[in-house]
């Protein structure tokens, strides 16, 4: 019974070691409490069971967020998963008014590293951007995908972080097709955490109240190494089956195993009683 013992006594490393590690939006039940919620001058979010409604205002300094209580250590590569709708009726003449999904690791100024969507109620359009302390620049944003005025889309929004040698790349997904990839500070080791937001800040005379954007599903997710170039874009599900078949495959054996030694054990009991008589 000693194999057994030590393929149960392997198995936590077998699967731990490679166990992606994610923290993703609960919506089985209202106002998931690993998040925060919170707004100022208006209300919460509004929970439909499939989806939470961010919306724009009428008001001024306007917000309405989601933010995760918990964080999630970064390994070597890194995602940021999101299923959103958007809709856009008026067009805000401010770049200030924003729907937003990302992950930072500074939650009390959002002034550290940082990478995310975000959505320009000015432009109609969905952009990626990045932030950090450590570029020149500190902030960088690239428009990825206009949104039509007048009419919701629903888009699948993934950004992948992935060391490649000494340095940092993110790779920007919609609808899983790439377009586009930027270099990144090296960031395995930090902890993240996962905001959805909503944000008005243009004065009362502009009204964006007809805006929404409808959060389906937002994850940050550690995926295997070896799968970070193969297939950036999958989910932690897929990615979890390889490791997942290996266990099934080993509890197969050992209970090959452990029949088999019982077998030989009966075989030796009848022999011993034969001899013994």
């Amino acid at each position: 019974m000693l194999l057994p013992l030590i393929t149960f006594i392997l198995l936590p490393s077998i699967y731990g070691a490679n166990q992606p590690a994610d923290l993703c939006l609960d919506l089985t039940t209202a106002y998931d409490q690993n998040f925060k919620w919170y707004n100022t001058n208006g209300s919460l979010p509004a929970y439909h069971a499939d989806h939470y409604l961010f919306t724009g205002s009428k008001f001024t300094n306007v917000y309405q967020d989601a933010l995760s209580l918990k964080s999630i250590e970064a390994g070597k590569t890194f995602a940021l998963s999101a299923r959103v709708s958007v809709y856009i009726e008026n067009l805000s003449a401010s770049d200030r008014d924003e729907f937003a999904v990302f992950i930072t690791d500074d939650t009390r100024v959002f002034t550290g590293d940082e990478f995310g969507f975000v959505v320009r109620q000015s432009s109609s359009t969905i952009n990626g951007y990045i932030q950090s302390p450590r570029i020149p620049e500190f902030f960088k944003e690239f428009k990825l995908e206009s949104i039509p005025v007048g009419s919701e889309r629903t888009y699948t929004l993934k950004a992948v972080y992935a060391e490649i040698g000494d340095k940092g790349v993110i790779r920007f997904f919609i609808n899983d097709i790439s377009v586009f990839v930027h270099d990144f500070p090296k960031i395995s080791g930090e902890k993240f955490y996962l905001v959805i937001s909503s944000k008005k800040l243009s004065p009362t005379s502009i009204d964006t109240s007809r805006n929404y954007m409808k959060a389906y599903s937002a994850c940050m997710i550690n995926l295997p190494i070896q799968r970070a170039d193969e297939n950036p874009d999958a989910s932690a599900h897929q990615q979890a089956d390889p490791h997942m078949n290996l266990i099934i495959t080993l509890l197969i054996l050992n209970t090959a195993i452990a029949s088999l030694l019982l077998a030989l054990i009966g075989i030796m009991l009848r022999r011993i009683k034969s001899f013994s008589s």
